[in-house]
């Protein structure tokens, strides 16, 4: 169930944004992604809060601090009913929003308050009509302590879907912002995936790639998400029953994007763009794992 509030009407010329905060047993970081996500400078702003069926008081928190919500944002808060995992909740989220561009962050990292306008601004002006851009994150540990600026290893070859496929290559998910194409005019993601920042990557290659900002644009607080490999099972890979989980958890985890990727080189998105040899190459990956 939901709750939605309707903004006054604002800048008409300027395309609506969606600003999306994903959340999950995040506690103890929430409310200061919310009150990030309220800073927000650009308008007009569509601000959506979801949490994807917390056990904690993840959702409690967003709601207290969702009535700061200036007034001229639309706001709508979501609490699903069941547990969707990171795909399926994304999938729901980007059915509810109205916005041209997404921008969405997890419920345990900062935004600056100017991430959106930044990002927006970088994609309506860019020449080239890339539909996705990225950023340069400050790492931080638990408690907010600065550790070092985190640069995307692989932001100079995101224009190639070859390149992306084979080095497995990935956006800076927690600071992405896209056209609202590369998600409605393809398939689905399969519910399955945990690196949806890798299927975008793999999309946005055939439209010229990503643009990348040099200058942080949030604060991401490392060691404290939700990845089952970020758990036990990272931490104890010495364990040979443990190193067995972690190969086939990799394993599982690479079939799945292998098979989105098939989805979407098969959708009319892709029509004319995939030459056979990618299309051969992705097959022979999937049947690998």
């Amino acid at each position: 169930p939901g709750l939605e509030r309707t903004a006054v009407a604002s800048e008409p010329q300027r395309p609506l944004a969606t600003f999306a905060v994903f959340a999950y047993n995040q506690e103890a970081f929430v409310r200061e992604a919310v009150r990030a996500a309220l800073a927000q400078t650009y308008r007009p702003l569509e601000l959506i809060l979801s949490d994807d069926a917390s056990t904690d008081r993840t959702f409690e928190i967003m709601r207290e601090e969702a009535r700061a919500c200036p007034a001229d944002v639309h706001l709508v808060l979501n609490r699903n009913e069941a547990n969707l995992g990171i795909a399926g909740h994304m999938n729901k989220v980007i059915a509810m929003s109205r916005g041209e561009f997404l921008v969405y962050t997890a419920g345990d990292d900062i935004s600056m308050p100017h991430q959106a306008q930044v990002s927006v601004d970088a994609l309506l002006a860019d020449g080239k009509g890339r539909m996705a851009l990225h950023a340069t994150v400050n790492n931080v540990d638990a408690e907010g302590n600065f550790l070092y600026a985190r640069r995307n290893p692989y932001r100079d070859i995101v224009d190639s879907p070859e390149a992306v496929l084979e080095n497995d290559v990935y956006l800076t998910g927690s600071v992405l912002t896209v056209r609202r194409a590369l998600y409605v005019d393809f398939p689905p993601m399969r519910t399955d995936v945990v690196n949806e920042d890798k299927v975008i990557a793999f999309r946005c290659a055939f439209f010229g790639g990503a643009i990348y900002v040099e200058e942080p644009l949030l604060t991401y607080r490392a060691g404290v998400g939700n990845s089952t490999l970020q758990g036990d099972i990272m931490l104890s890979r010495a364990d040979p029953e443990r190193e067995k989980r972690y190969v086939r958890t990799t394993v599982a985890w690479r079939r799945s994007l292998l098979r989105q990727f098939q989805l979407d080189a098969d959708s009319p998105a892709l029509a004319g763009r995939v030459s056979p040899g990618l299309r051969a190459r992705i097959d022979a990956m999937e049947a690998s794992c």
